[in-house]
């Protein structure tokens, strides 16, 4: 993956060393953003809803409902659900070299998004209202669309890779398609743990909300939500994060992506795949070592697989912007705490201490893990989406690095402090002042976010303004009499 250095466009390129960008990559990379749909903007909202629930529960816990759960789940259903969905297709429709009217990528892709963002809303009305039947029937809805979302993933993979050599998908290099579609799997692997995750959250559901829930289900209630977290967390976010990086890493560092690095992240799936499904169902039956043993076993496949060739790109490349040193941060501290979730477990007999033990390093997981690197990812692809020309690109990618190492120190300064004092002493007066700051850093980033798509898109159709007032004045006079021109020369 890279950006084409003359038009500033994204491309879906293989940049190992010994290939390169070909015409029809830059052709087809500009065609895939000027068309792509704007679904993503639902994460926006919902980021921006999140920033006022944080700030509401932050300054008058009590005047949420069911605080803890709508905290949790307006960051990871709307924020990262809706940005996963979305910018899973962006870069499908780039590494597979999808058609610009590909109907799985666009009008699927949109439709998708306006229904789950419609059964989300009556998924947070339902457990507001207490009622389990409504919400176990947004959950049912939410597995169908994850469902035909995974399918349609794996529909344009497979139609990728049988497309006849006459087509014009196969003008690309099949050779990058071959590397790069073990994202897409990351992509499918990741779909089919949310939808575990949906399943185990009906059974949450009934047991916190049901009118007459069966005894062994309220008994086992804790290590369901424990197993419900590892798959939506671990599996959904993580896989697809770690996907992700195998092709965008290198590519937001600017350097060669490791030759090795598409294979390894091929090899390590399997091992993901299955100790991640060791620790769900360890977690699911209270078993702690299992849970333990699992984790430290996907954070090591995760190393081996992605991290690894990502810190040789980093040798060549180290993080100087705002994007690459938020992911950096954000990965590290979700490293830091799957392992620390991973090491409690295995020391951990009772699935219910582990849990309540556990909550404490949600807010940590989510603010300074998960959300930097939404931030950082938005960070760069904003203005290569939005696109004009590396000039106009530049100027968004100004306004969005505002005074950023002063950003980036005191969200992870605040951080830290809260990682030193908040699992000991509860959320107290100093606590709060820490997740303001964080928090306000954020808000900054979506502030931001508006200057810099104003800005950028302003610069954008000026420039395009003045391509067409050039092109017009070059064509009118061609097309003048040769004694004219004379004349005016």
């Amino acid at each position: 993956m890279s950006v084409n250095e003359k038009s500033g466009e994204y491309e879906g390129s293989d940049t190992s060393n010994t290939s390169t960008a070909t015409s029809h990559d830059r052709t087809h990379a500009t065609r895939t953003i000027a068309s792509r749909a704007r679904a993503d903007r639902y994460a926006t909202a919902w980021m921006v809803a999140a920033v006022a629930l944080l700030a509401i529960g932050l300054l008058a816990a009590g005047k949420l409902p069911k605080p803890l759960w709508t905290m949790v789940h307006v960051i990871a259903l709307g924020v990262l659900t809706n940005g996963i969905l979305q910018w899973s297709w962006f870069f499908a429709r780039t590494l597979l070299h999808l058609p610009a009217g590909d109907r799985h990528a666009g009008v699927n892709n949109v439709i998708r998004a306006l229904a789950f963002n419609v059964v989300l809303v009556a998924l947070f009305a339902a457990i507001w209202l207490g009622s389990a039947p409504a919400a176990i029937a947004c959950d049912a809805a939410v597995i169908a669309i994850l469902a035909w979302h995974g399918a349609d993933l794996l529909l344009v993979a497979h139609n990728a890779s049988q497309a006849p050599k006459t087509t014009k998908t196969s003008q690309a290099p099949k050779a990058s398609q071959a590397r790069f579609a073990v994202v897409i799997r990351y992509y499918a692997t990741a779909t089919g743990f949310l939808i575990v995750a949906c399943v185990l959250a009906g059974f949450v559901v009934e047991a916190m909300l049901g009118t007459h829930p069966a005894a062994w289900l309220v008994r086992s209630r804790d290590a369901l939500t424990v197993a419900h977290a590892l798959a939506a967390v671990a599996g959904w976010v993580g896989l697809s994060i770690a996907g992700t990086l195998v092709s965008l890493g290198p590519t937001m560092l600017r350097a060669r992506i490791d030759p090795d690095a598409p294979a390894a992240a091929q090899r390590a799936l399997p091992v993901l795949t299955a100790t991640l499904l060791v620790a769900v169902v360890s977690a699911a039956v209270g078993n702690g070592i299992g849970i333990g043993a699992g984790l430290l076993g996907f954070a090591g496949a995760a190393s081996y697989g992605v991290a690894v060739p990502l810190l040789r790109c980093a040798r060549q490349r180290p993080p100087r912007s705002l994007a690459t040193w938020s992911m950096a941060a954000g990965v590290i501290w979700s490293v830091v705490m799957l392992i620390a979730v991973a090491l409690r477990a295995l020391f951990t007999t009772d699935i219910s201490a582990l849990r309540a033990a556990n909550l404490p390093m949600l807010p940590l997981l989510g603010g300074g893990g998960l959300a930097q690197i939404f931030i950082a990812a938005l960070t760069y692809l904003m203005p290569v989406v939005i696109g004009g020309g590396p000039a106009v690109m530049r100027e968004g990618m100004q306004a969005l690095e505002t005074a950023w190492p002063v950003r980036f120190a005191i969200r992870n300064t605040a951080l830290l402090l809260l990682g030193f004092t908040g699992f000991t002493s509860g959320i107290g007066l100093l606590q709060r002042v820490w997740w303001a700051l964080v928090l306000a850093t954020y808000v900054v980033d979506i502030a931001l976010f508006a200057v810099a798509g104003i800005r950028q898109s302003r610069s954008k159709r000026a420039a395009a303004a003045a391509t067409v007032a050039t092109t017009v004045t070059a064509v009118a006079t061609a097309q003048q009499p040769s004694h004219d021109r004379s004349a005016v020369a």
